[in-house]
């Protein structure tokens, strides 16, 4: 009887061969063999991005012909499509003095705001946004230099 039990498992042993190396095939095409193509904005050759976190983008836009530079930020709505939430352009920084005495708000559009710091540097808010959020993208000139980004969640009202 034992004989019996162990001999029809066996008449299948030619096949299980082939099927496990088939098996091992499909298993590995699956597998990803490339490295993934993602990257934080700041960091992505095809985006002007000077911002890496937050569901928006802060750009400062150089005119290649005359050298002014505008800043622009993009929200991001809930599809992926971005959309101009604030165009500051060469002449409205220009309006704004150089030094000035107390952070000035240059321009904003719901819960996008764009400053200029008594340090002399840019700042734009972004929020509260999710889980009561806010983002700060901070940084010196147009073009921007010297990037810095933090964000805190704010109180509730």
């Amino acid at each position: 009887m034992f004989r019996k039990l162990t001999r029809s498992p066996l008449k299948f042993a030619p096949l299980v061969l082939p099927l496990a190396a088939l098996l091992f095939t499909l298993a590995s095409a699956l597998i990803p063999s490339d490295k993934a193509q993602a990257c934080l904005p700041c960091k992505c050759k095809q985006n002007s991005a000077i911002n890496c976190y937050g569901g928006f983008h802060v750009n400062t836009i150089v005119n290649a012909r005359t050298g002014d530079c505008a800043i622009e930020v993009l929200g991001i709505d809930g599809n992926g499509r971005g959309y101009k939430a604030i165009y500051a352009t060469a002449k409205e920084l220009a309006k704004v003095p150089e030094t000035v005495e107390e952070n000035t708000l240059i321009e904003q559009y719901y819960e996008y705001a764009l400053y200029k710091l008594t340090s002399g540097e840019y700042q734009v808010n972004v929020g509260p946004l999710a889980e009561n959020k806010v983002y700060v993208v901070t940084w010196t000139g147009c073009p921007a230099t010297d990037v810095k980004e933090s964000n805190y969640v704010a109180s509730q009202q």
